[in-house]
């Protein structure tokens, strides 16, 4: 078993982690009282204190929609990004590509110009590590918010590495948003679809069908033989967050997780934190937790994250760099 010191060191990759969602509770609680709100009235909360546990999915979404509203201004935003960038640097994150839903900002008020150079400002305050935004629609709003989401992007002044599909999964036929991959090539950026977290196996098949580079979750695939087997055949790259999936309730807790059965299948699976203080884990948590259930040791944790720096949207010299760290991290790990 890898020693946590050992596990801090390991050069990092994080795919799949929403920027909105690194809003530690007391920083919530900070930027309500900074903008004349009640404290006390965010949904879900217990005590000023995200709860240990979300009844569903629908639980969750609201009190990360009301922790979102909070954020009200550029300098608000320029203090979550900048809150979140030394949390991964902490943890020897390299490069992390952080979901961002622009279109919650700016239909609260925030001029996009100042939004983005918030963002810029506040990644620039850690230079240690480094961030790029997947620019995400939400799928229970329509087609029209992946428009103005798109239309956003275009004019952005800001490290976006790619579009994204989120929100509720279901909530809308996801075929109403192919506009979104022909956007992303327009754009020369990527595109990743939740999909297969609350939704059934066939969705993760009709958000490659879609045309997404990565699949945000995809844990349902495990459930269904045929759909399996296509992921596998097809190297899709899943980005699988295992805590999220318990205190949401995919799963009823982390032995019932298929981490280790896709892993086993030889799934291109990746690990991932999703909303980490909500969901009180951290990157460094969840490759733990996934080192001691499928027994990893330092090759399989080195396949993790030379996996995770494969598939992220990185210069090939970039990409190389990464890989060579890793490479090394696991020399010294093993020699």
């Amino acid at each position: 078993m890898v020693d946590a010191a050992r596990l801090r060191d390991l050069p990092k990759v994080e795919l799949h982690v929403h920027l909105e969602g690194t809003i530690t509770a007391d920083t919530a609680v900070e930027l309500a009282i900074r903008n004349g709100l009640d404290p006390d009235r965010f949904p879900g909360m217990e005590g000023r204190r995200y709860p240990a546990r979300f009844r569903d999915f629908e639980h969750f979404v609201e009190l990360y929609v009301g922790v979102s509203a909070a954020v009200r201004t550029p300098d608000d935003l320029a203090t979550v990004a900048a809150g979140f960038a030394r949390q991964q640097a902490l943890q020897n994150v390299r490069h992390s590509e952080a979901t961002f839903t622009a279109t919650t900002h700016v239909n609260n008020g925030m001029e996009p110009v100042a939004m983005w150079e918030a963002l810029r400002a506040g990644f620039a305050e850690v230079p240690e590590t480094e961030v790029t935004l997947i620019v995400d629609a939400v799928r229970n709003l329509g087609p029209e918010n992946a428009d103005q989401t798109i239309r956003l992007v275009a004019d952005a002044d800001a490290p976006i590495a790619a579009l994204g599909l989120a929100g509720l999964e279901m909530s809308r036929p996801i075929e109403e948003f192919a506009h979104l991959r022909s956007a992303a090539d327009a754009l020369g950026i990527g595109l990743v679809v939740h999909a297969g977290e609350t939704g059934p196996p066939e969705e993760v098949l009709r958000a490659v069908d879609l045309g997404a580079d990565r699949i945000g979750h995809g844990v349902a695939a495990a459930s269904d033989a045929r759909v399996l087997e296509q992921v596998v055949r097809d190297g899709v790259v899943l980005e699988v967050c295992p805590t999220s999936n318990v205190v949401i309730g995919v799963v009823a807790d982390h032995a019932s997780h298929p981490f280790v059965s896709l892993w086993r299948a030889g799934a291109q699976v990746t690990v991932n934190s999703d909303d980490p203080p909500f969901f009180g884990t951290t990157l460094t948590d969840e490759l733990a937790y996934a080192e001691r259930a499928a027994e990893l040791g330092v090759v399989g944790l080195a396949t993790l994250q030379r996996r995770a720096a494969e598939a992220a949207f990185l210069t090939p010299a970039r990409r190389e760099e990464i890989l060579g760290e890793i490479d090394d991290w696991a020399t010294a790990a093993t020699g």
